[in-house]
Formats: C-alpha cells, structure tokens, sequence
C-alpha cells in the first residue's frame, strides 16, 4: 500500500459546507470519470472548527483550529507507488490535468492544495491489558 496525504484550503468566501458538497459530490465523481488509474481507498477528514469538544482541551492545543491552514486532510492510498505516479501522471497530463485543475479553482484556495508522501506507523492498544 502506498499513501499520500493531501491538504486542502477551501476557497476564500465558502463555507465549510459548502466546500465538503463541492469536493464530495463534484470534485469526486470528476476524478473517477477521468481518472485512469483507481485509489484503492479515499478518505476525506474536514476540520470541524465550531465543535464542542475544543473546549475540553485544557492546555490550547485546540487554539489553532479556529483559522486552520487547511481545511481537509485527504488521504489517498494507492495499492502501490507505481500505481501513485500513474495517477500523477494522468494528473499532469495534457487532456485530464486541465480539467481536474479547473474544478480546483471552484473550491480550492490558490495554492492550497499540497501532497505529503508518508509511511504509516499504527499500534493497536488493548486499554486495561
């Protein structure tokens, strides 16, 4: 499995909800259209920055959530790296970049959108053990 982590800032003026039906309901689907190289798995992780629970962080850590640097944090896994770079390539191409792109600006922020390759570390813990 090889993953990518892509962060996203909503366009200037949109709400959260709006910028979450955009990407959930246009921006998708596009991709899975014109896209020929599938993701194995596409997550989707909004920053909910109104919520409750903020305040029971005692120490500000929370503090920043309220103007994030982003908006989602995206996780993109692939079945492997050469299935990774298919998938840029296509990006990149002459035909599908534009497209993808273009929807970008009906939702994205200028510059805001940006890949992390990462390796994943995970632990299970087996809480009273």
């Amino acid at each position: 499995m090889f993953k990518l982590i892509i962060t996203i800032k909503k366009k200037k003026g949109m709400t959260l909800e709006q910028f979450m039906h955009h990407y959930d309901k246009v921006h998708i689907p596009l991709c899975q259209k014109i896209m020929p190289v599938p993701l194995h798995l596409h997550r989707r992780n909004y920053i909910l920055t109104d919520h409750p629970f903020y305040g029971y962080v005692g120490d500000n850590r929370a503090e920043a959530s309220h103007e994030p640097a982003f908006d989602v944090i995206t996780e993109a896994f692939y079945e492997d790296e050469a299935a990774a770079r298919a998938s840029m390539d296509a990006l990149f191409d002459q035909v599908i970049g534009p497209q993808v792109m273009e929807d970008e600006k009906n939702f994205c922020e200028p510059g805001g959108v940006n890949f992390y390759v990462v390796e994943v570390h995970q632990t299970a813990i087996p809480w009273g053990a």
